[in-house]
């Protein structure tokens, strides 16, 4: 019986994974994601000494009991790192997380229908590790994306010349790099 709802549950849980977010391009899909934040299914210290799992998914933020929970595993032995994720679980909460990310900055952009496909994944990139307050900082990045038209050139230079790209690297370069395609 145990292991008939272990593979009932874990159904459930590849099919929730599959959902996408309501936007994915070249730098905010899962893979480029994996890339940008590494993929680890056991917990560990981030850089900010902040307990992560999956693809910097926060297990100390607001909400991430339920969360955890909400993907069928104990939040205290994930945490703790003697429970690791599945990947579907690990899809789930990334996809949960993107689609934040894209709610974000497509509220914040009035122009985000008419953007390309790149330069919204780049800044849903940018949602995605700087938080959806952080991304907001980027005023002048935001002033040369709502131009009419808009001003990719000016926006990758924003990003290239900001704190955020120093310190994620070859991140930034491929998020200028969507930006600008």
């Amino acid at each position: 019986m145990a292991a008939l709802l272990f593979v009932v549950g874990s159904f459930l849980v590849a099919m929730l994974a599959s959902a996408q977010a309501t936007f994915s391009g070249p730098c905010n899909t899962y893979e480029a994601e994996k890339l940008n934040e590494g993929y680890r299914p056991c917990s560990y210290p981030d850089s900010a000494d902040l307990r992560t799992v999956g693809i910097g998914f926060n297990l100390e933020k607001s909400g991430a009991r339920q969360r955890i929970a909400g993907v069928g595993a104990n939040y205290d032995e994930v945490k703790a790192g003697s429970q690791c994720l599945s990947d579907a679980q690990i899809q789930t909460l990334f996809w949960q997380d993107m689609d934040s990310s894209v709610s974000c900055v497509s509220s914040w952009l009035p122009n985000w229908s008419s953007l390309t496909d790149g330069s919204k994944s780049a800044v849903a990139d940018m949602a995605f590790n700087l938080g959806c307050a952080g991304v907001k900082k980027f005023k002048k990045m935001k002033a040369a994306l709502t131009q009419s038209p808009s001003n990719y050139a000016q926006t990758a230079a924003q990003m290239e010349s900001s704190r955020w790209c120093s310190q994620v690297g070859a991140r930034c370069k491929r998020d200028v790099n969507c930006m600008t395609t």
